[in-house]
């Protein structure tokens, strides 16, 4: 038995000869010893020749399950080896309605790993396979494909128009067909938030060839009375996606349950002359494809949506307060920060007396003398170019920081309406910048009060502050640069992100100039010494 193993692995062909000349029962035993042929594993490795060889003396192995009820064909429909299809399809054809322990074809499993060839040559084989549901959930090779993201193989399901209306005996699963939860395949679609697959789905509505019966319901509902709309509202986690599908839903006619319900016609009876009742309107809730939905079940659609609503907005404001108070009382600390920092700048430069603003000499700054507990500390002279750059630097990112509070202070305060998650953004990203600027400005007031030497204890947490600010600079930009792709098109996106790769080169230019400056200023040991070397 080792040996046949052995032999089914590798594809000897040879060896299978030696053993069946040795022992012609030697397959009959295995089949008996072991839930697994030596052709599930022909299979499963692709080895075509060896296959052929035990089909040509044994072929109804071909019908063989293992012990999860998975044939030679299920194995090699997953793979990619379409000659060995083409081969267990020959000797026994029926294997392609044979399902697994979970009620999947061959074909289910080829849909699942996007085998388009082997989904032909088993849909010419037996196109009634892509009938069979699931035993478990209830889904269909259709929902098995927007599950697990393989666009190509629903394509090719969608043009062979499975669920047509016609002679043959598929019309049981069509694009609206529902699991047991209730959810068609654009549900699942939307709540993978799969725009390729959204957009092939609505694009079907508008073609020529489509039927009554493949027409994609835009407003479907689940067990949980929700629509496609109401799935992409209940997404925990937000992202450019969901404008995008929400636009596409929207221009399909794509509707809440909650708005469903609101264009429901009450009845309305007129009396006339003679006392006869007239049904001016009937009750009906309409989609897109006019079907329509109980009246009971239309409150479980009001009640269910609307008590569901109210939570997510309750939380929404929560969210907001809480981001606005946060914002608020960062800004407020770095404005105090900054502007105590302006009053009492760190050992506070003096202007030569002898210098003067109309002379043409160079200014001279001299430290106040710091007291320590021996007494006062002899004060520093300072190289006059150095350290005027070094002090109007550190006014410059002091100043950016205090006015970049500044800034979200007034937008706070302003009463303009911040309750939209991208005024949110905008706050945090001019704040992020802020304490950035406060940031820097530490790092030149702590070279100002300590010696050359004590500096390079320094360099390190300096060195980490520079790549964390870099990082998230190019962070924000490659999300900014995601999102002009996402949500514009033609020109417009290329002007757009020409436009932000011009304002990240300039500021990966800054820096540049920045790090030379920093180099001239502390007598050639820059920060950067990672990056001299």
């Amino acid at each position: 038995m080792k040996a046949l193993f052995q032999a089914s692995l590798q594809g000897n062909v040879a060896a299978l000869k030696e053993l069946l000349r040795n022992d012609p029962l030697v397959l009959e035993r295995m089949i008996i010893d072991s839930s697994e042929t030596p052709l599930h594993i022909a299979a499963m490795f692709g080895h075509v020749e060896f296959a052929r060889e035990i089909l040509s003396r044994k072929p109804e192995l071909a019908s063989e399950l293992d012990s999860e009820g998975l044939s030679p064909l299920h194995l090699a429909s997953a793979g990619k080896n379409v000659e060995m299809v083409r081969e267990l399809v020959r000797v026994a054809p029926d294997v392609c309605l044979s399902t697994d322990s979970e009620g999947r074809t061959p074909l289910h499993l080829a849909a699942m790993k996007s085998r388009v060839e082997i989904m032909k040559e088993l849909f010419k084989c037996r196109p009634e396979a892509v009938d069979k549901v699931l035993l478990n959930g209830g889904e269909t090779i259709l929902h098995l494909c927007v599950k697990h993201s393989r666009f190509d193989a629903l394509e090719l399901l969608l043009q062979w128009r499975v669920g047509q209306e016609g002679p043959s005996d598929l019309r049981r699963v069509c694009v609206n067909s529902k699991d047991e939860d209730g959810n068609t395949i654009l549900h699942l679609a939307v709540a993978k938030k799969h725009i390729q697959i959204i957009k092939l789905l609505l694009n079907s509505n508008s073609s020529s060839t489509t039927t009554t019966h493949d027409h994609v319901e835009v407003n479907a509902l689940n067990k949980n009375t929700f629509t496609a709309l109401d799935i992409l509202a209940q997404s925990t986690v937000r992202d450019i996606k969901d404008m995008e599908i929400a636009e596409l839903l929207r221009g399909a006619g794509g509707l809440r349950a909650v708005e469903i319900a609101n264009t429901t016609s009450t009845t309305i009876t007129d009396s006339n002359a003679n006392g006869e009742t007239n049904a001016a309107h009937v009750v009906r809730i309409s989609d897109n494809n006019n079907s329509s939905v109980p009246r009971t079940q239309t409150m479980e659609i009001i009640n269910g949506t609307v008590r569901n609503w109210g939570k997510r907005l309750n939380e929404y404001e929560k969210w907001l307060e809480k981001k606005l108070n946060t914002v608020m009382v960062v800004a407020s600390l770095v404005a105090g920060i900054g502007f105590q920092a302006v009053l009492n700048p760190p050992n506070r430069f003096n202007l030569n007396p002898a210098a003067t603003s109309n002379d043409k000499q160079p200014r001279h700054f001299r430290y106040h003398s710091a007291v320590s507990v021996n007494g006062p500390i002899p004060s520093m002279d300072i190289d006059p170019d150095n350290d005027f750059d070094h002090f109007m630097a550190y006014m410059y990112s002091n100043t950016i920081g205090v006015f970049g509070s500044m800034m979200v202070m007034v937008l706070v305060m302003s009463g303009l309406p911040l309750n939209r998650r991208v005024f949110i953004w905008i706050m945090m990203f001019i704040m992020c910048g802020s304490i950035v600027a406060m940031g820097y400005s530490y790092i030149l007031a702590l070279r100002s009060v300590i010696s050359v030497s004590a500096q390079s204890k320094f360099e390190d947490i300096f060195l980490i502050w520079r790549i964390i600010v870099l990082c998230i600079l190019l962070m924000h930009a490659i999300r900014l640069a995601l999102y002009i792709s996402d949500t514009t098109s033609g020109f417009t996106r290329f002007l757009l992100l020409i436009s932000c790769g011009s304002v990240v080169g300039a500021l990966l230019v800054y820096i540049e100039k920045a790090w030379k400056k920093d180099v001239k200023l502390h007598h050639n040991k820059p920060i950067f010494k990672w990056w001299l070397h």
